[in-house]
């Protein structure tokens, strides 16, 4: 997988110098966020993001809670952005606002505004400009397909149900041991019929090593899934 200083379940970005990333790592997502944002790097701000975002996913139990957190996510990676528009962690910082507005969306609706489905693909496409190859913007891609064309408006969109798969594996195979990209192929699979695939991604994803929180709840995720629990986010 990757190393310890770096985030190991989203963007590669290291957080452990970052001020919050202790924090983060062990899964103290709201001290992490508010050490973070207080940083007048891009990595700070890229730590503010992803924990605020973390926050909203994985801590909160409602909607409007959820929805602060994901604001000050997206707050965070605008200010990254803003910092560094085209350097090297750029890709980071559009992934985390491609996180936050797609995050936010499914307390909203998807399609409560019309223009966000292309809001989307256009960022996880500039993603793939600036670091072709980059796994998570591959998988968030494949799973826009889906998604749009599970929803019956994928012609509207662009979204192809053949494209779903070859983004998602292209994804998992640049970073086979990013345990939520399993998750999400997993869910990818069970979509599209394949739920023998699919468990076995589940397994997959339980058997490998968990570095931060994060991991540990995914595998957790996973295993609920596996037991016929949680839906998909």
């Amino acid at each position: 997988m990757q190393t310890a200083q770096q985030d190991v379940t989203a963007q590669s970005v290291p957080y452990r110098d970052v001020p919050g990333g202790q924090q983060w790592e062990a899964g103290d997502f709201a001290a992490a966020y508010a050490l973070a944002v207080e940083s007048g790097t891009v990595e700070g701000q890229l730590l503010a993001a992803r924990s605020a975002a973390d926050q909203a996913v994985y801590r909160e139990t409602g909607s409007d809670a959820s929805l602060a957190w994901l604001e000050a996510s997206e707050t965070a990676a605008q200010a990254a952005l803003a910092l560094q528009p085209d350097g090297p962690l750029a890709a980071a910082a559009t992934m985390a606002l491609a996180r936050a507005k797609g995050e936010a969306a499914l307390h909203r609706g998807l399609l409560a505004n019309s223009r966000l489905p292309g809001e989307l693909r256009t960022l996880f496409e500039r993603v793939l400009e600036l670091q072709p190859g980059n796994p998570d913007a591959l998988v968030a891609l494949g799973a826009w397909h889906l998604e749009l064309t599970e929803r019956g408006v994928g012609w509207l969109y662009g979204g192809r149900r053949d494209d779903v798969l070859p983004l998602i594996e292209r994804g998992v195979a640049a970073a086979p041991e990013q345990i939520n990209l399993r998750v999400e192929y997993a869910i990818a699979l069970r979509a599209l019929g394949r739920a023998d695939d699919a468990a076995a991604e589940l397994a997959t994803a339980m058997s490998l090593t968990a570095v931060t929180a994060v991991d540990k709840l995914e595998q957790e995720r996973a295993a609920r899934l596996l037991d016929g629990g949680d839906p998909p986010r």
